[in-house]
């Protein structure tokens, strides 16, 4: 399957590195056209109507969120690129299928190509919604400090030192914040659990219902079998997770 794809970047060299990345390493990408102007780049997605559009962010006379708004035809596969990861967020409300960051890596390009194909194949109409499930773990990577959480009123991030603790509760999970609030999620705790604790980070699932940040750990009372969080809080700490826990408390 040949994609039809524009860049447009107002800095002729981001043009021309996503373009030799493409040439070289994603050859089911055919580019059409390019632009490093807001204004002609419009005219071409209109002209052209291709499957991919490859958008960067950061432009003076009209930055890339200004760009979609003017346009009247939408029915194209969005790839934001851009240096600044803080757009995360931004880029994910407006339906952008993948957030590639600069310098672009061509790994990161072919993955989000097979994001694409499989979108086309899977729904005939391009622009229904995303899977923001999926969409939310792949961001995840970007936002180093922070984790982004699905709620019904939207998407928050939440930065990992702000956090307390997490509870599994049935088939949601509640965030505990260092500021008293507590979030709720449709996400399961083992989805947290993939992330925060298999990625170098220092939280530890300290037992089947619960999460723990262990920069919060303050005091861990043996005889109770619970951790102190903050000087306050109680969580339990079950068997199973005892040699992991006492190996991070070095005894």
């Amino acid at each position: 399957m040949l994609l039809r794809a524009i860049i447009i970047d107002d800095e002729p060299r981001g043009v021309s590195a996503l373009k030799s990345v493409i040439e070289e390493y994603i050859p089911d990408i055919n580019v059409v056209a390019e632009s490093t102007n807001a204004g002609e780049a419009i005219k071409l997605i209109h002209d052209y109507k291709p499957e991919i559009v490859f958008l960067d962010v950061n432009m003076p006379e009209m930055n890339g969120f200004d760009l979609l708004d003017k346009l009247t035809w939408k029915k194209f596969n969005l790839i934001f690129t851009t240096a600044h990861e803080e757009y995360a967020l931004r880029a994910l409300k407006n339906n952008a299928v993948d957030y590639i960051l600069k310098p672009v890596d061509h790994e990161d390009v072919r993955a989000a190509v097979i994001k694409i194909k499989d979108r086309i194949s899977n729904v005939e109409d391009h622009t229904s919604a995303v899977n923001y499930t999926r969409m939310i773990t792949e961001l995840n990577y970007y936002q180093k400090n922070k984790v982004l959480v699905s709620l019904k009123s939207g998407i928050e991030a939440i930065a990992f030192h702000e956090i307390l603790y997490l509870e599994s509760r049935s088939n949601y999970t509640k965030l505990y914040l260092t500021n008293s609030k507590v979030i709720e999620t449709a996400k399961p705790l083992k989805d947290f659990e993939d992330q925060l604790c298999a990625s170098n980070l220092n939280f530890m699932r300290v037992h089947h219902s619960f999460i723990i940040n262990l920069d919060k750990v303050t005091r861990y009372l043996k005889s109770e079998e619970n951790i102190l969080l903050d000087g306050v809080q109680k969580i339990p700490l079950s068997k199973s997770k005892k040699e992991a826990f006492y190996s991070w408390l070095s005894i």
